[in-house]
């Protein structure tokens, strides 16, 4: 006949080996598995490799009610050892995903100028304005209003004298600054 304390070993193994099992589903077979059940899995893994041998060699040295009161330890160790342990390890893995889309989140949109009427309303205002709303060169403003008074690049590199590669390199970065992609985009959001 089975005595009760070798019973309750096999009970308190079974208990540990499913808790290592559905920590294994959650960590290998789930869409959206993370690091922290990774690790939950392996010290489910110890645990359950602990209390069988330690239960084997209690069992040897003591007698099965040692390996009965051994198991009992483990179990009523590992279940809030494991549920601590994945939490700390889950809320230092969110810090650290906060801290990461803290440090790369999208610079924020330039601060919106001053009242129109401080700067005024015409075509070289509205250029001023935008200028320093996006920190743009004087050369820059220069072309930028060229081109909101409908000149071509080659118009605007003779007025400024400059070259048209000189223009377009202007150009490049007015519209990088602006978030425009191009001339169109550019004139919509300078009458916007």
């Amino acid at each position: 006949m089975v005595s009760w304390s070798t019973v309750a070993v096999l009970a308190l193994v079974c208990v540990e080996f499913a808790a290592f099992c559905a920590a294994i589903v959650r960590a290998f077979f789930r869409v959206r598995a993370d690091r922290a059940a990774y690790r939950a899995a392996g010290v489910w893994a110890a645990s359950f490799g602990v209390t069988v041998v330690g239960s084997l060699a209690a069992r040897d040295a003591q007698g099965t009610w040692a390996a009965a009161a051994f198991a009992a330890a483990a179990c009523l160790l590992t279940f809030p050892l494991c549920a601590l342990l994945e939490r700390r390890w889950r809320n230092r893995d969110m810090a650290a995903a906060v801290a990461y889309l803290q440090l790369h989140r999208p610079a924020a949109r330039p601060v919106e100028p001053p009242a129109a009427q401080e700067w005024g309303t015409g075509p070289d205002a509205t250029c001023a304005r935008l200028a320093r709303a996006y920190d743009l060169t004087r050369r820059e403003e220069d072309v930028l209003r060229l081109l909101m008074e409908g000149r071509t690049f080659a118009e605007a590199a003779d007025e400024l004298t400059v070259s048209l590669n000189t223009v377009k390199s202007h150009v490049r970065r007015i519209y990088a600054k602006m978030g425009v992609r191009g001339k169109q985009d550019l004139l919509d959001k300078v009458l916007s």
